[in-house]
C-alpha cells in the first residue's frame, strides 16, 4: 500500500503541469499513448511486437497532428470509442467464458488462426484505451473545464483507495461472480468504494465543481461514476486474465503498468465526455 501511495504522489506533479500547460499536456498524453501501446502488446514477441508497436505509434502521431489542426470534438469520435469498447467488452466476456471451459491459458497463441477473436480483443481494447486517452483533449479545452477532469480523477482514486483499505481490513466474503478475474475484491470493499466514491463526487461538485446544478442529476452522477470506475477495473482485469498476465507492465511500483493505474480513469473520462456532449 505504501508503494501505491508513494507512486500516486509522484504522479501528481505530472498531472499538475499537464493541467496548467497545453504543451505539457500534449506531451504527457502522447507519452502515455506510447506506453499504452507497449503495455498492450501483451505476450507478443519479436517481429510481431515491433511491427505492431511501429504501426500504432505512426497512427498515434497522425492522430495528434489531426488534433492540432482541428481540436474539434465530433460525436462520431465518441461513437467510435463506444463501438470499440462494446466490441472488446463482448469479446472479453466470451474469452472469460472459454477460459472457464478450458483453463489452460498456455494453449492460446496469437499466430493460431483459431484464436482470431483474441487478436480482435487485444486490438479493439487497445484502440479503445488510446482513443479514451486522446479524448481528454476534448473534455479539457480550457480552465473552465478543469473540474471535469479533476473531480472524476479524485473520485476514481477514492473508489480504488477505500475499496482496498476497507475491503482488506473488514472484507471477508468475495464477490463470487467476479472471483476468477478479481479474486481479492470483497463485497464490503466494493460497497465502501461505491459509497465513498459517490460521496467524494457529490461533495466536490457542491463545493468546487458545480457541473450539475440539478440535485437529482447530481445524485445520479454521484451514484453512477463509482460504478463506471469499477466497471473499468473489471474490464481491464478480464482482459489480463484472457491473456494470462497479472499486470500490463511494471513501470509503476505498487501498481504494475500504467494501464493498471489508468484503466478505471479512461472508462470514466469517456463517460464524462458522453455526459458533456449530451449536456445533461
Amino acid at each position: 500500500m505504501k508503494q501505491r501511495v508513494f507512486t500516486s504522489i509522484l504522479l501528481l506533479p505530472l498531472l499538475f503541469f499537464g493541467l496548467i500547460s497545453e504543451i505539457f499536456l500534449f506531451a504527457l498524453i502522447l507519452s502515455i499513448c506510447f506506453v499504452v501501446v507497449s503495455e498492450t502488446n501483451m505476450n507478443l514477441t519479436g517481429g510481431e511486437k515491433r511491427f505492431r508497436t511501429t504501426l500504432y505509434c505512426l497512427a498515434i502521431i497522425s492522430s495528434f497532428l489531426l488534433i492540432i489542426s482541428t481540436l474539434k470534438f465530433s460525436i462520431y469520435f465518441l461513437i467510435l470509442i463506444l463501438i470499440f469498447f462494446i466490441t472488446s467488452l463482448a469479446l472479453n466476456i466470451l474469452g472469460l467464458k472459454k477460459l472457464d471451459e478450458n483453463i489452460d491459458i498456455s494453449q492460446y497463441s496469437f499466430s493460431d488462426n483459431s484464436n482470431f477473436e483474441k487478436i480482435i480483443l487485444r486490438e479493439s481494447s487497445s484502440i479503445f484505451y488510446l482513443l479514451g486517452i486522446i479524448s481528454i483533449f476534448f473534455l479539457y479545452q480550457s480552465y473552465d473545464d478543469l473540474m471535469w477532469i479533476l473531480i472524476p480523477l479524485i473520485t476514481v482514486f477514492s473508489v480504488d483507495t477505500f475499496s482496498y483499505l476497507i475491503g482488506s481490513k473488514f472484507g471477508k466474503r468475495r464477490v463470487e461472480l467476479i472471483a476468477k478475474i478479481s479474486p481479492n475484491k470483497t463485497i464490503v470493499g466494493y460497497f465502501a468504494g461505491l459509497f465513498f466514491g459517490g460521496l467524494t463526487f457529490f461533495i466536490l461538485n457542491i463545493y468546487f465543481g458545480n457541473m450539475f446544478s440539478n440535485l437529482i442529476i447530481l445524485i445520479f452522477m454521484s451514484s453512477f461514476i463509482p460504478i463506471i470506475s469499477i466497471i473499468g477495473d473489471l474490464y481491464a482485469s478480464g482482459i489480463k486474465r484472457n491473456f494470462g498476465v497479472k499486470n500490463y507492465g511494471n513501470i509503476l511500483p505498487g501498481h504494475g503498468g500504467l494501464l493498471d493505474r489508468l484503466d478505471s480513469v479512461i472508462v470514466t473520462i469517456v463517460f464524462m465526455n458522453l455526459v458533456k456532449v449530451l449536456d445533461i
